[in-house]
C-alpha cells in the first residue's frame, strides 16, 4: 500500500513540476485586438480593436508588451457579401524577445479610412508597406549561420550556432546548435557573432 502512494505521490511531483524552458512563476497575460490596435496607434496607424482579429491566441510573459511590426501584406478587398473594404495581414513580434512568440493579425481597413490617412494602403501597392513600415532592418535573421563566443578568465569557446529567432544588436535571442540538440541564448554582435555567457 505505502509503495502505491509513493508511486501517485511522485507522479503528482512530476506532473506539476515546469517544464524545461518554462518560467516558473508561469504568469501569462493573453495579447487582445485593443492592445495590437494600440500599438499600431503608435506606429501613426490610427484604428481601434473592432478593425483588429488575431488569427490565434496569443499570451506574452508581461501585461501589455511593445510590439513591432514584422510585415504588412494586403489581402485584397472582401467578398461581395461583407461590407466594402481592404484588409492587411500583419506580422507582429513583441519588441523584447522572450516575451511572445510572433504572430499575426488581419486589420480591415474602412473605405473611408484609406483617403483619410493620406495613402496609407494604396489600392496598387501590394504590400501596404507606406502604410506600415517594418521594424528597424536586423541585424541576424532565424536560420542564419553565425558563430557564439563564450569567453571567461578560464576558457574561450567558440560554437557553430543557428539563429531561432531575428535580432539586432545588443539583444539576446535564441539559438540552436547545427544539430539543434542544444538551445543557447546569446547577445547579437554582428550579422555573424553572438556572445554567449556560461
Amino acid at each position: 500500500m505505502t509503495v502505491r502512494w509513493i508511486s501517485v505521490v511522485a507522479l503528482m511531483v512530476a506532473l506539476n513540476a515546469p517544464v524545461r524552458g518554462q518560467s516558473k512563476g508561469g504568469a501569462r497575460f493573453p495579447l487582445v485586438a485593443s492592445g495590437v490596435a494600440q500599438s499600431l496607434s503608435v506606429n501613426g496607424v490610427k484604428i481601434d480593436g473592432q478593425q483588429v482579429s488575431l488569427l490565434a491566441k496569443v499570451v506574452a510573459t508581461e501585461p501589455n508588451p511593445m510590439l513591432d511590426v514584422v510585415s504588412v501584406v494586403r489581402l485584397g478587398d472582401r467578398s461581395s457579401n461583407q461590407p466594402s473594404g481592404i484588409r492587411s495581414l500583419i506580422k507582429l513580434a513583441c519588441h523584447l524577445p522572450g516575451v511572445c512568440v510572433p504572430f499575426y493579425a488581419i486589420v480591415s481597413w474602412p473605405d473611408g479610412s484609406v483617403g483619410n490617412m493620406a495613402g496609407l494602403l494604396n489600392a496598387s501597392d501590394a504590400a501596404g508597406k507606406d502604410a506600415l513600415k517594418p521594424s528597424a532592418a536586423f541585424t541576424i535573421r532565424a536560420g542564419a549561420h553565425a558563430t557564439m563566443v563564450l569567453d571567461d578568465d578560464r576558457a574561450h569557446i567558440q560554437v557553430a550556432v543557428i539563429s531561432l529567432e531575428n535580432g539586432v544588436a545588443g539583444h539576446k535571442i535564441r539559438v540552436a546548435s547545427p544539430d539543434h540538440k542544444q538551445i543557447y541564448v546569446a547577445e547579437v554582435v554582428s550579422a555573424n557573432l553572438l556572445k554567449g555567457s556560461f
